[in-house]
């Protein structure tokens, strides 16, 4: 039988305590009570049972199981995601808001209208925006740059957020990136409350300008958000914009070009780009990270007419000169927005009976063009 002991905080285990010849014992140090281990083997094992005695839970599971755990040839075990969001939930925000309550503050501030309460001029005579393009994970990468910059330089994320409810449906599995990362952060709780001194309590629904500022996010797992809380020591913190981007608006094509069918949809989206920047700025961070904001299926706005808003917003307008660095970062190098609205456009044409034009057809037989080349060709590194 393997017997784990978890023992929380400083404590030491009762000298009363004995433990018969034929258990195989485990110690393990942990403010949380999980319901599966990681054994030396460094594979999962199902926890069968488990008695709490003063504060120290005893956890058996069968040598079989082990056995099992250990094979080969079995898969390592992994929690579904609603697991992780109930461990998130439940008990490691508790933690941070109980324990680190001095250090990392679970709030936010919400902009209604934020270019009519940020008060930005344009600096003509500034150094023009510097944009780079990598494949990565968005926090991770905004951790890294920050923990290599200069004191005083923070490191934003804007993250596309859901404007009708705090992290969209983070504790039921979804994969959108809000979800993802209120898996594995604070994110969840700061989008819920509301900063000292805010006049707004309740920021949902987001209105269609509007963003969400989270001073500090503590990530607290690795950029697999169904992976082990990392630990404590390891934890980090990060600024979150949280704007919702224009959805799936109408598209169509030019010479080969996608583009907005119409101008209102495209201004909204700029409205928005300007607005996270803003929230930023007025919060002194010019140094900022963006993932597939308005991308991929969940929004799809064409990929070209978005890079070419960020640089629009940047180069002209209150924001101009503002704004030092920004990092378009792509977690898949091969996503292909273009493919998406290409598709979608095709299939339209189908419904309808008509007949496909020639320029549709022919984009659809030429190789996908990744959102990562398309923000590459208008950026570089």
């Amino acid at each position: 039988m393997i017997l784990l002991i978890i023992y929380k905080g400083r404590s030491t285990l009762p000298a009363t305590i004995s433990f018969p010849p034929h258990f195989s014992i485990h110690l393990l140090q942990s403010p949380y009570l999980p319901t599966r281990i990681r054994l030396q083997s460094r594979k999962f094992c199902q926890l069968s049972s488990f008695v709490l005695i003063s504060g120290i839970a005893f956890i058996m599971s069968s040598s079989r199981a082990q056995a099992k755990s250990t094979s080969t040839s079995s898969r390592t075990f992994k929690p579904k995601a609603s697991e992780v969001a109930h461990e998130t939930k439940k008990s490691i925000i508790p933690r941070i808001q109980t324990h680190y309550a001095d250090k990392w503050g679970t709030w936010s501030y919400y902009f209604q209208d934020p270019l009519a309460q940020v008060s930005v001029e344009p600096d003509p005579h500034a150094n023009p925006t510097n944009f780079s393009v990598y494949v990565d994970d968005p926090v991770n990468y905004a951790l890294h740059w920050l923990s290599h910059s200069e004191p005083g330089a923070p490191v934003a994320f804007i993250c596309a957020a859901n404007e009708k409810r705090p992290g969209g449906d983070w504790v039921t599995g979804v994969v959108g990136y809000e979800e993802r990362l209120c898996r594995r952060s604070t994110l969840s709780a700061t989008l819920s409350t509301a900063g000292p001194g805010s006049h707004t309590k309740d920021a949902y629904p987001i209105s269609s300008v509007g963003g969400i500022f989270s001073p500090q996010v503590v990530i607290f797992r690795s950029e697999t958000d169904r992976s082990e809380p990392l630990m404590e020591e390891q934890w980090q913190d990060i600024p979150v914009c949280s704007v919702p981007p224009v959805r799936w608006p109408k598209v169509n094509m030019t010479s080969g070009v996608l583009q907005y069918s119409f101008a209102d949809e495209r201004d909204l989206m700029r409205e928005k780009i300007t607005g996270a920047l803003a929230i930023c700025y007025s919060r002194g961070i010019t140094n900022i990270v963006v993932g597939d904001f308005g991308l991929g299926n969940g929004h799809r706005n064409p990929p070209s007419e978005v890079a070419q808003l960020w640089w629009e917003v940047t180069s002209s307008g209150p924001l101009q000169g503002r704004i030092h660095n920004i990092a378009f970062i792509f977690e898949d190098a091969r996503q292909s927005t273009r493919s998406l609205i290409l598709e979608d456009l095709a299939k339209k044409h189908r419904k309808n009976g008509g007949i496909i034009p020639l320029a549709l057809a022919n984009a659809l037989r030429e190789p996908p063009v990744s959102d990562y080349d398309e923000f590459l060709n208008m950026f570089g590194h």
